[in-house]
Formats: structure tokens, sequence, C-alpha cells
């Protein structure tokens, strides 16, 4: 596997692949009103493709801005992307012809394939996704965007074997600690990142209970909690 992963906050995930393509997750930026964001959307020099899984400000908040400023294309829900289209982002913009993706579904190109999941959450429109991602050499990431643990991760991780998951940790709108260690046993990658935590006050300050429980569950999974703005090598 190769590529360069950089946390940046709440759930805003970029993956610069092994050929150099810049793919961001769930992007909310400071400019946006992200509380643990480093970045505005300044910050942001390059993106190839922008990915949304689902229509909370906390994971769409900065997409429209940051693919009119990059030209990058854009993937999510159905109704989301119509969503943005009916509210002037353009369509050429949208992966699949405008019309984005649903469970089961996702996008093709030439450099990466995406592959929409469940995830066990709202949405003001559409529902709410999972996404993985399968760079063209291989790598493969999982972006579990919000949801509660479901047993069908552990078809997902036998169905594309997982290089690194990203997984809520939160609790209170997504699963806690002991719920997220348990996903990472079921999907196995090699190596999990908690994300959506350390933002809201509400919700989980640190990972350090997440790594404890990694320990006892899944103790063949690398743990790896970035700092915001910390870059991880894969």
């Amino acid at each position: 596997m190769a590529g360069i992963i950089r946390w940046l906050g709440h759930a805003f995930v970029e993956f610069t692949t092994g050929d150099g393509k810049v793919i961001l997750l769930d992007p909310w930026t400071k400019d946006d009103g992200s509380p643990a964001c480093p970045i505005g959307i300044e910050g942001i020099e390059r993106a190839d493709l922008v990915l949304v899984s689902h229509d909370h400000f906390d994971h769409i908040g900065s997409a429209v801005a940051i693919c009119k400023k990059t030209g990058a294309l854009l993937g999510g829900p159905v109704q989301t992307m119509r969503r943005l289209t009916d509210e002037g982002f353009s369509a050429e913009q949208v992966v699949n012809f405008g019309f984005g993706y649903m469970v089961g579904g996702g996008a093709d190109f030439e450099w990466v394939k995406v592959i929409s999941t469940p995830a066990f959450h709202s949405s003001d429109t559409a529902c709410a996704l999972g996404t993985i991602v399968r760079a063209s050499d291989g790598t493969t990431l999982y972006h579990a965007g919000d949801t509660c643990v479901f047993g069908d991760m552990a078809l997902y991780g036998r169905l594309y074997p997982l290089d690194v998951a990203f997984v809520p940790i939160g609790g209170v709108f997504t699963m806690d600690a002991y719920q997220a260690a348990e996903a990472v046993k079921m999907l196995n990658p090699k190596v999990a990142v908690p994300i959506h935590y350390a933002s809201f006050p509400i919700i989980a300050k640190s990972a350090d209970e997440f790594s404890r429980q990694c320990e006892e569950k899944a103790p063949s999974v690398d743990i790896a909690v970035l700092s915001v703005g910390e870059i991880l090598n894969i």
C-alpha cells in the first residue's frame, strides 16, 4: 500500500494516493465553523475528488466551496447531490453524470474506485453512507461516516480487505469507544484511525478509551491516534 493520510479534525480526512491524487472525505473547515480543523478553504491547495457521507453540516459544510476552488469532482448520496445542484452547484462536477450514488453503488475512475456502504444515522437528504476507497495501486480505505456498529462491517472487511479504517468514536451521535473497537475487530484493517471526537463538547474528548478497548478486542490491528493535521504514511 502507498499514500499519505492527514486528519483535519472531526470526520475530515485527506488521502493522497500513491500516484498523487487527492481525495477529501467529509470536509469541514474552520471557515464553515469547524472547531477542530486548523485550516480554512485557503489551506486546501488541491483536490481531485471530494466525497461526503451524508447531509449534515459537519460532514458536507465545506464540500462545495472546495470543489469550486479546485475543480474537484463531488460524490455522495443522490438526493444530497440533487439538493446541491438545485442550489446552483454544477452537475458537471458531480460524479455519475450529476447523479451521485447510493448504498451498494459508487463511482469508478481509472485511478480510484469508490464503494458506498450503509451507515446507521440520519441525514437531511437521502440516507447516510459509509465510503470505501480503493486506489489504483490497491490501497483500500474505509471511512465509516457517522454510524453505530453493525454486523455487516465484517462482510465489507472481507469483501474489500482494508489498509486503513476511519471509525467514529465520539458517542452521542455515533458509536462510542466500546462499539468502535468491536467495529475494528470486525473490519480487521491493517490500521485503524479514530475520528469524530475532540470537537463537539458533548462527545469524547480523547481516544484513550478507544485505544484501550482495541488492545483487548483487536490486538492485531495497529491503532494510529493522530493529532489534528498530523500526517500518516501508509
